[in-house]
């Protein structure tokens, strides 16, 4: 079994994460993943997160046509519309405009729930028809109540709750949100966004949270391949992130605070992978610990010395290396009180976003 399996709750804690990935990890790992996703999922055919799991792996690697068959398998009610709009997609990447087209028909002309008229928006602006797109945003949030709503404390604490696309996946929301942009939509859109970015935080803690346990229970090297996936989600994270940073336009001067406590939040949780792929990856024959190392490792991750602590606590407490003790000794040589700032360090951090509590300890 993957190490990234090692315990089956980092399936379910990685779900919806994968597309976030991009072309940070190699094919042959992406297919390692899949391979067990697919025992997993046929050992669980009811199991549809794992199965929509299954297709953005496929759609790493490229294989369109496997995605259509593994989308035409999920037989759910849930994502109906969203398994609609991937299917379009990929027949788009295969060049079969016209099958791309007549995947989307049953949105276009009936949608039949909620869910599916959101993704009838989304189809809408896929398609270029702006007018159709506008008409149909206006309506979602009139249905919803959402009319004329500004950004205030109740929602700061509970952003997807006054929102219309937090129960679409994230490749489908951030298309969404993306056309609120681009057709100049802005009823909630801040809100939405809003929304979208504080869940992202959350989930890479989600993601976070699990890979601590994995080290203490199962030692920081087998929990190597379950950093770089996370490394990797989260890099992933923290780029669309700042893509939204550098690219919108917020009416709501409160949102754009949240966007950037947020993206600071990711970037912490982006440099304790880091550290820790990169303490894992030492040339152990060659490595003469010192002062110098550890004042390069925080200069070339740009973490800090607390955060390189709390990852030389973690590998510490989980294993008998000795070069991360002599690298802790050093440390606390370095600064002999960071372990109690370090406490105080962390208590901070709930002011970067919405933290997932952990519940390993």
């Amino acid at each position: 079994m993957s190490p990234i399996l090692a315990m089956r709750y980092l399936v379910e804690d990685f779900t919806d994460s994968f597309d976030l990935i991009g072309d940070r990890l190699s094919k042959s790992l992406i297919q390692d993943i899949l391979s067990e996703y697919e025992k997993i999922w046929a050992e669980d055919p009811d199991d549809f997160n794992v199965a929509y799991d299954c297709e953005i792996l496929l759609t790493l690697l490229g294989e369109h046509e496997k995605a259509i068959t593994c989308l035409d398998r999920i037989d759910v009610n849930y994502g109906t519309g969203m398994r609609m709009l991937r299917r379009s997609a990929h027949y788009a990447c295969l060049q079969n405009k016209k099958a791309a087209e007549k995947a989307l028909h049953p949105l276009l002309t009936n949608p039949r729930n909620e869910h599916e008229k959101e993704c009838f928006f989304i189809a809408a602006g896929r398609r270029g028809d702006q007018e159709t797109a506008v008409q149909l945003w206006a309506e979602l949030i009139s249905e919803k109540e959402l009319e004329n709503q500004r950004f205030n404390d109740e929602i700061l604490g509970n952003p997807e709750s006054f929102n219309c696309l937090s129960h679409q996946h994230i490749r489908e929301w951030d298309e969404g949100i993306r056309l609120l942009y681009r057709y100049h939509i802005r009823e909630n859109r801040d809100i939405e966004l809003c929304a979208l970015i504080s869940m992202l935080h959350y989930k890479v803690g989600i993601i976070y949270n699990s890979i601590i346990d994995m080290i203490l229970n199962n030692g920081p090297y087998e929990a190597f391949t379950s950093i770089i996936v996370a490394h990797a989600v989260t890099s992933g994270t923290h780029s669309l992130i700042t893509e939204y940073r550098d690219m919108v336009v917020i009416d709501e001067s409160g949102v754009y605070q949240e966007l950037i406590l947020n993206l600071e939040g990711v970037r912490k949780f982006l440099t304790f992978f880091t550290l820790a792929e990169r303490l894992l990856t030492i040339p152990i024959a060659t490595f003469q610990p010192d002062e110098s190392f550890l004042h390069n490792l925080v200069r070339e991750t740009g973490g800090d010395m607390y955060q390189v602590y709390s990852v030389l606590e973690l590998f510490t407490q989980a294993g008998n290396d000795t070069d991360y003790a002599h690298l802790m000794d050093i440390l606390l040589n370095i600064d002999p009180d960071i372990g109690r700032r370090s406490v105080i360090r962390k208590e901070m951090d709930g002011y970067l976003g919405p933290r997932p509590p952990f519940d390993y300890e």
